[in-house]
């Protein structure tokens, strides 16, 4: 299974860099690294989406007809409403500039099935002293379904502190739903507004070889979106209430400031509400996600 996420603009929601995306777990200093320097990390992301708690009711609060929930079903297609991928690759990061004020970071993350062809992206920003990103320029192939949700995780454009790009979780999202055309026309002209992100991180003292494990708590929400609603598509609200995602894991982080190694879980549960032909279904879609990087 490898379907894409179309390319152009969301292709600029791509997460950045191992550096700048975990920039909220270190200390507000800018990395020692030289201009030169460079860290390789293999990287294994599994997705699972699963939808449950499925409630169908007329809009006046009677039962649904199975002829209408039928009728429904063909409105939104074949969707997979339950099944998982594993993303396998490599995310290089080089230090191509530095001064007393930032310092810039390029790199390069491939991601694939282990049966498909991978998805390249490569992404440049700087990391000014304070650990806050400048604007990343990035450039590459479409992502694919399971791209990781959070650059703070995996490697790939950081967002603003406090922000996460909705892109790759309303992809999965209405992946559950509808089908590929469907799932386009639900689409069609929606500018999904960032999570909301809290973070928590507890690092450790420097070992003997200068390394600083940190441990690192995220949050997500709240966050609503409503779409559709036109002709025979359906008006989907997905609403993740206050905090309710969350992500825990730990990074070590180099004696230079590059980061050497990261785990972590996700799972972001979204409540969902879907409107047509007179008829109210209400579910949940989960979406967890596990990251592993390791030294490559």
């Amino acid at each position: 299974m490898t379907p894409t996420l179309s390319a152009g603009s969301r292709t600029l929601l791509l997460f950045g860099a191992l550096l700048a995306g975990l920039a909220h777990a270190q200390p507000p200093t800018l990395p020692g690294a030289a201009v030169g320097a460079s860290s390789v990390g293999r990287v294994t992301t599994t997705t699972r989406v699963t939808v449950s708690d499925v409630r169908a009711s007329t809009v006046d609060g009677s039962a649904a007809l199975p002829a209408t929930l039928a009728a429904i079903r063909h409105d939104l297609g074949g969707a997979a409403p339950d099944w998982s991928v594993t993303l396998a690759g490599k995310a290089f990061t080089v230090v191509t500039a530095r001064s007393v004020q930032d310092i810039t970071l390029r790199t390069t993350l491939v991601l694939g099935p282990p049966d498909g062809v991978p998805a390249t992206v490569r992404s440049t920003r700087t990391l000014g002293a304070d650990g806050m990103n400048g604007l990343a320029q990035v450039e590459g192939d479409a992502i694919l379904a399971g791209w990781p949700l959070d650059g703070g995780w995996s490697g790939g454009p950081a967002t603003p502190p406090g922000e996460l790009d909705a892109a790759p979780l309303l992809d999965l999202l209405l992946r559950a739903l509808a089908r590929p055309d469907t799932r386009a026309a639900l689409l069609e002209g929606v500018q999904a507004a960032p999570l909301p992100v809290q973070t928590t991180s507890t690092p450790s003292d420097p070992d003997a070889d200068g390394r600083q494990l940190a441990t690192v708590e995220r949050r997500y929400g709240p966050w609503t979106l409503t779409t559709g609603g036109r002709g025979t598509l359906p008006r989907v609200t997905f609403t993740l209430g206050g905090a309710a995602g969350e992500a825990q894991g730990t990074v070590t982080i180099r004696r230079d400031g590059l980061v050497q190694a990261a785990s972590s879980v996700t799972r972001v549960p979204v409540q969902v509400t879907l409107v047509s032909r007179g008829v109210q279904v209400t579910l949940t879609i989960t979406v967890e996600q596990h990251t592993e990087v390791t030294p490559g």
